[in-house]
């Protein structure tokens, strides 16, 4: 067989074309963002276990993606906050959640979906803008805040 100049000419443009978009497409992914959030029935279902004061959310951002959280602070007819966070988690798990351990349930039904418990006791975790908007709402709504939870719905990957 002949060495075909027309040939090797389009077998190497091919080859070129093809490490050019593999290039590109690499490249590209290194730019794409993801949002994770959680799924707006999950959260209307742990709406259900209380009342709810507030219901806000805190966004993390992290490399390329933004993880936003469902924060909810309850009510659950609790004596103190500790209470209240093993009332508010024993309702979801009535409701259907699984116990993932350390205290945190996730969905069955909606994926990706983990819940913790806290008392307001540590609310600077949640940052200072945060903060403030959940001792408003408490002060607004008149109640005890060492009686409350906050119920905070986490989406994950």
């Amino acid at each position: 067989m002949l060495f075909n100049r027309r040939r090797a000419s389009s077998i190497a443009r091919h080859l070129l074309a093809a490490i050019l978009a593999t290039t590109t497409i690499s490249a590209c992914t290194a730019f794409i963002h993801e949002t994770l959030e959680v799924d707006s029935a999950a959260v209307d279902n742990a709406r259900k276990i209380g009342a709810v004061v507030l219901h806000t959310k805190s966004e993390y951002t992290y490399k390329n993606s933004t993880q936003i959280d469902e924060i909810l602070v309850m009510d659950v007819g609790a004596s103190d906050s500790e209470e209240a966070a093993v009332e508010a988690r024993a309702r979801l798990l009535r409701q259907g959640w699984a116990e993932l351990g350390a205290g945190l349930v996730e969905s069955r039904k909606w994926r990706h979906i983990i819940v913790s418990f806290d008392s307001l006791d540590g609310l600077e975790a949640y940052g200072a803008t945060l903060k403030a908007e959940i001792e408003g709402a408490v002060r607004a709504a008149s109640m005890e805040a060492d009686k409350l939870v906050i119920v905070d719905l986490a989406p994950m990957e």
